[in-house]
């Protein structure tokens, strides 16, 4: 399983980062910043290509990859030091992208009670995040949902933003990947949530921690805004933390102690009798049974 980890990870670092080169040509040769439209260039239909491929290959990593039972439970799932320092990151890079987005939230009052949110709610999601992985790391047995399900509603409050700050872009190639992107990181979440109910999907969360996590990447290289951009590395470091852990070894859950019975309990209270009790008794009760005998004859 770990190799199936490792190679996961390889090839999510490898398909992003040819997919960031991509697009930033793309970006170069296909946009006119005047128009914000985009011409069919090869390196559009290159980026199509890639990314279609390495969805293939997530697809099929999520169905091979994930063979033995995982455990239910979030904190024995997600677990260890590489989930603390990935909520670590992404707890700064939260923080520092919700600051910014206070300082720009510009004077359409619609837009700033979004941002605001967004911010408190990105806030919220990174504090998630690292409280989910010192969980982890403690090795607590009950899940928090309610930290699993805070990233959720930071994703899905930035992508509405996101989608009211590039919706009057006339170019739909500039923003099919950030939508696509959210999208996925959106459903991934919520399946990821799920393990903290009891709700188990591996094979459906790890191809979305990986679609997720790739869009995301390569939907930096076109966003203007920083803080958006430091809001989709969380995501997409997030998200490949958790498919990292997905393939992991897990220890087994530990068995129910069998409950006693009744009986058994009442048995288990009563105080241990001596091994030298039970014949003293028997001696005293017939020296008794003897003088009672002798009276009765005298």
């Amino acid at each position: 399983m770990r190799k199936k980890a490792w190679l996961f990870l390889g090839c999510l670092i490898v398909f992003s980062a040819a997919g960031m080169l991509l697009r930033a040509l793309e970006l170069r040769t296909a946009l006119d910043t005047s128009t914000m439209l985009m011409d069919s260039v090869p390196a559009s239909w290159l980026l199509l290509a890639l990314s279609t491929a390495g969805l293939v290959l997530m697809g099929v990593l999520a169905r091979k990859g994930t063979e033995t039972e995982l455990p239910p439970s979030y904190n024995r799932c997600f677990c260890g030091l590489g989930m603390l320092i990935a909520g670590g990151v992404s707890l700064v890079l939260t923080v520092v992208g919700a600051l910014l987005c206070l300082r720009a939230r510009g004077s359409d009052w619609s837009m700033r009670i979004f941002l605001g949110v967004l911010s408190l709610l990105a806030f919220l999601g990174g504090a998630a995040w690292l409280a989910l992985g010192l969980d982890g790391w403690r090795k607590k047995k009950e899940d928090s949902f309610l930290s699993a399900v805070l990233p959720v509603f930071f994703c899905g409050l930035f992508l509405i933003v996101f989608y009211k700050n590039y919706a009057q872009k006339p170019a739909l190639l500039y923003t099919l990947y950030p939508f696509l992107g959210l999208c996925a990181a959106l459903s991934a979440l919520h399946l990821i949530a799920g393990f903290a109910v009891k709700r188990v999907r591996p094979r459906k969360a790890l191809f979305l921690c990986g679609a997720g996590s790739y869009l995301c990447l390569v939907s930096l290289v076109g966003v203007q805004e920083i803080s958006f951009r430091l809001f989709l590395a969380a995501i997409a470091l997030e998200l490949a933390a958790h498919g990292v852990c997905l393939l992991l070894p897990h220890p087994p859950e530990p068995e129910p102690e069998p409950e006693k019975k009744e009986g058994e309990e009442a048995a288990a209270d009563k105080p241990e009798e001596a091994p030298g009790d039970a014949p003293a008794e028997a001696a005293e009760a017939a020296e008794a049974a003897d003088g009672e005998g002798e009276e009765q004859a005298e």
